[in-house]
């Protein structure tokens, strides 16, 4: 009776294993384990990061050092920096990397969107003492002029100069124009709509695409979205030095399309004043197994706190481009942005 009462419940159990077996689309399905829901996303995804390009900054600043009890002022500059007032003069020349999204093309020439911190540098410099004078006017213990800068758009169709033509410090965004000094194939624009904040929300999976160290290469996670109305998103994508400026898209599974979350704009970080030999300002070998006797000065280091990725939204975007719009048009750039109903269209050709 043991044997006949277990039979038909060993056939039940195989039977109703057998019947959870999931039901793949063979037609639509990826064949490796996919980030993305299927294969039509996957290769709209790949097409889209043509628009991507590696953006490389180099600047050139001269800075003068000051003698801490030489009571320099701003205004005294050009008078005062001859021997026993300055200590050192050096010139520093640093290049930036980042990423930028073509939105735009005419002719030979691109519209991009980027981070502002990648292009927009400062003309001067100055570092002050804790000292002051009567009038309250603090002295300075150095100053650094910028000397010269260049940027660089790279991509399959080679390399090309940008300009900074708008910029917004607040909300750390800048629009370059590229112009080729012959005819030139640049990539297809994006033309992505903007996702309003209304429309996304906590968990929503977001990409990124951008040149971490010089190599294009994607970063994923999930979005957080602040209450705070100040149109930043949080995600916990790894985000590292060169995705500055990477386009941040979400899936809309119901149109079938990607649309634009935002820019990729900074990681959190925490700050440490770190002491350095002041061989480091004049760029000399030294032999480290050699106790340091010198000078030293500090120097604030910044170290990455990984998961804490900081997003601008495209709401803010597209308000940007709102503002810029007459100095757009009298650049030639007409119809950049289209509002829509369901919010606004990147590279409309209207």
């Amino acid at each position: 009776m043991k044997v006949l009462f277990l039979f038909p419940v060993f056939i039940l159990l195989f039977g109703a294993c057998s019947s959870t077996r999931p039901v793949v689309d063979e037609q639509n399905a990826t064949r490796l384990a996919s980030t993305f829901p299927d294969r039509a996303a996957q290769s709209a995804y790949t097409d889209f990061t043509a628009s991507v390009c590696r953006l490389t900054a180099f600047v050139n600043y001269r800075s003068l050092v000051f003698e801490p009890d030489s009571l320099v002022l701003a205004s005294e500059i050009g008078q005062r920096s001859g021997p026993g007032i300055t200590r050192a003069r050096l010139t520093r020349n640093e290049s930036f990397s980042g990423t930028a999204t073509v939105i735009a093309v005419s002719g030979n020439r691109g519209l991009l969107l980027t981070c502002a911190h990648n292009v927009v540098f400062p003309d001067s410099v100055f570092t002050y003492n804790d000292k002051a004078n009567l009038q309250g006017k603090r002295f300075l213990l150095g100053l650094s002029e910028k000397t010269g800068e260049m940027i660089q758009v790279s991509g399959p169709y080679g390399t090309m100069q940008g300009e900074v033509i708008a910029s917004d410090a607040e909300n750390d965004l800048a629009l370059l124009e590229v112009k080729g000094s012959q005819p030139v194939v640049l990539p297809e624009p994006v033309q992505l709509r903007l996702a309003t904040i209304s429309e996304l929300h906590w968990g929503d999976r977001v990409w990124l695409t951008g040149y971490p160290s010089g190599r294009s290469m994607m970063t994923a996670g999930v979005l957080s979205i602040p209450g705070s109305g100040e149109g930043v998103l949080l995600t916990d994508a790894p985000f590292s030095e060169g995705y500055s400026g990477a386009p941040a898209i979400v899936y809309d599974r119901l149109a079938g399309e990607f649309i634009l979350a935002g820019v990729g704009r900074s990681v959190a970080a925490r700050s440490e004043y770190v002491l350095k030999p002041e061989k480091k300002i004049h760029e000399q070998a030294y032999n480290t197994a050699l106790p340091y006797q010198g000078p030293a000065y500090v120097e604030v280091e910044k170290q990455a706190a990984p998961g804490v990725t900081f997003i601008t939204s495209s709401e803010i975007i597209a308000r940007f481009i709102g503002l810029e719009k007459e100095q757009l048009e009298q650049r030639g750039w007409v119809g950049i942005l289209k509002q829509d109903v369901g919010g606004s269209q990147l590279n409309s050709d209207d």
